[in-house]
Parts: C-alpha cells; sequence; structure tokens
C-alpha cells in the first residue's frame, strides 16, 4: 500500500512539474477562489507574469477575508487591476457568483508590480446548482497589445508630426458632426504659402523644420478636443468644436496666421466653412472649406470663408 502510495505522490509531481513547465512556455498563469469563503487557494506561475511568488500573492490577497463582499471585491480589484479597469475584476466575480463564465482584457498587476496588459477567462465551480469556486487563466498579451497600439498609432497619426492622419481626421470629424444637431462647428483648409520654395532653395530639412515648427505651434493653439490633423504635403486640416460662431474661428485663424514659426518667410492661407450652416456633413464642409482656401491662396497669408468676399 505504501508502495502504491509513494508511486501516486511521484505521479502527481512529475504531472505538476511537467504542468509548471507548459504554463512558462505558455505565459500563462492560473488560480482558484473559494467564492464562499473569499480565499484565493492556490496561484500558479504568477512569477512568469507578475515577478511575484503565487505563494506572496496569496498571503496578500487572503487578507482581506473577513471583509464584506463588497468591500472584498474592491480590495481584490484593486490589487490586481489598474484604476480604469477595475470593472472588469468586479464583474468576473459576480458573473461566476450566478453561474457564467466571463472573458476580459485588462491591465493587471499584483500589489506593487508594474501593470501588464492581460486576457483574463474564469469560469464557475458547480456544485448543483451553486457556485462553489472560481477557476481563472490569466494570459500574459503585453507585448501582442503593444503592437496592435503601435500599428493602429501608425495608421491613425502622422509620422513626422504626430498630428492626427488624414484618414482618421476624417474618421473623427464624420463621427463628431453626425453625433450633433445645431453646435457650431469650424472647419479649417491649412496652407502654407512658399512653403516648395524653401525645399528648393533651403533643402529639405529646412522644409522639415518648417513642417514640424507649424504643426507643433498648431496643436498648442487649440484646445484638447478640437481635431487636429496633417492632411499631407503642406496643407493642415482643423475642426473646432461647439463654438458660438463663424466668428470665433475668424479670430482663431488670425491668431494662426499670426504665429512666427519660421525664419524662411512662409506664411498661410486658411478657408473655413462652418457646420451646420453651410453642411453638416464631412465632405461638404470640407469641400467648401477648400474653395475658400482656394480664394484665400490669391492673397496669401489670408483666410476666407466660404460664401464671404
Amino acid at each position: 500500500m505504501d508502495k502504491e502510495l509513494n508511486k501516486l505522490l511521484a505521479d502527481l509531481r512529475n504531472y505538476k512539474d511537467r504542468l509548471s513547465v507548459a504554463l512558462k512556455i505558455a505565459d500563462i498563469s492560473i488560480f482558484e477562489v473559494d467564492l464562499k469563503n473569499q480565499l484565493y487557494t492556490f496561484f500558479e506561475n504568477s512569477e512568469s507574469i507578475f515577478e511575484k511568488s503565487g505563494s506572496d500573492i496569496l498571503s496578500d490577497v487572503n487578507k482581506y477575508q473577513e471583509l464584506s463582499w463588497n468591500a472584498y471585491l474592491a480590495a481584490v480589484s484593486t490589487y490586481f487591476t489598474h484604476p480604469e479597469d477595475t470593472q472588469f475584476m468586479e464583474e468576473a466575480f459576480r458573473s461566476t457568483m450566478t453561474g457564467r463564465a466571463i472573458s476580459f482584457e485588462a491591465r493587471l498587476k499584483a500589489g506593487d508590480t508594474a501593470y501588464k496588459w492581460c486576457k483574463v477567462d474564469v469560469a464557475p465551480v458547480m456544485e448543483g446548482k451553486t457556485p462553489q469556486k472560481m477557476i481563472g487563466i490569466i494570459s500574459d498579451i503585453h507585448h501582442m497589445k503593444k503592437r496592435i497600439d503601435f500599428l493602429e498609432n501608425s495608421v491613425y497619426t502622422d509620422n513626422f508630426t504626430g498630428l492626427y492622419s488624414k484618414k482618421r481626421f476624417e474618421e473623427l470629424c464624420s463621427s463628431v458632426l453626425a453625433s450633433r444637431d445645431d453646435s457650431k462647428c469650424v472647419m479649417m483648409v491649412i496652407d502654407l504659402d512658399y512653403f516648395k520654395s524653401v525645399n528648393d532653395n533651403h533643402g529639405h530639412m529646412a522644409g522639415d523644420e518648417v513642417l514640424l515648427s507649424f504643426s507643433q505651434h498648431l496643436s498648442a493653439a487649440v484646445r484638447k478636443k478640437d481635431i487636429v490633423a496633417r492632411f499631407g504635403g503642406d496643407e493642415f486640416v482643423l475642426l473646432l468644436l461647439d463654438v458660438t460662431g463663424i466668428e470665433i474661428g475668424k479670430k482663431k485663424a488670425e491668431e494662426i496666421l499670426r504665429l512666427q514659426d519660421n525664419n524662411y518667410g512662409v506664411t498661410k492661407s486658411i478657408g473655413m466653412s462652418l457646420f451646420p450652416d453651410m453642411g453638416r456633413s464631412y465632405d461638404e464642409l470640407f469641400r467648401k472649406a477648400d474653395k475658400a482656401l482656394y480664394q484665400a491662396k490669391q492673397k496669401r497669408n489670408a483666410y476666407c470663408v466660404y460664401g464671404e468676399e
């Protein structure tokens, strides 16, 4: 009997060792929670994700065992999740308490460790119709998430200036304008005068200097909620949100024209249109602002509102 027991124990140890290796290779951690007693019972391979041992995590979180249910949820969520993601951890507990499995992505930590993007899958262990335990799997998706963010940013932002790209500007403006009724907005199309001569006479590095300087000044001249983008080449676009009328756009245009952002004599020409008076769609507003820009370019260092001389 002792021999059979020893063999069983040896087999279990071997199984645990193989499981531990598999978890490390996959960057996965597994945990279990006794729901009734509000007690984490194990936390395997936490070092791979949080650089903190499972025993230390258990020691930390099981101090909350005597708290009320709501206080326990809040404490565990604060221990493991980013402040903006605490609702996911709380929802995971509530779902398993009603017998439902759930998956979510969140920025996780373990107490004082660094945040990492993780995917979490949890499911209840039932006894009859009553959930007794919660089993969870934590997968490290931090590098994948960062890669996705990088790719999205490369599509949505202009690589050189850091402003929104043309594609992102069109998407944001279309979405914002569709959600507004009569709140006025001003569309501006801005073109740099004599820019080609800078490249021709002073080289492309000087041209880059002008583009970067103007983009920084333009971004600083508007509010955070306004939408600014580099449309391509030496053309920029701006949507001023929730203004009282076109006079606000004119004042902002005058401010932009006064910006001293280069030493090469490059000035600006600006065309403007007003939402909803001159159009309710992005395409209509841009087309009319672009026509006004053509008129402003005849003067240089000037602005023009669509429909006005």
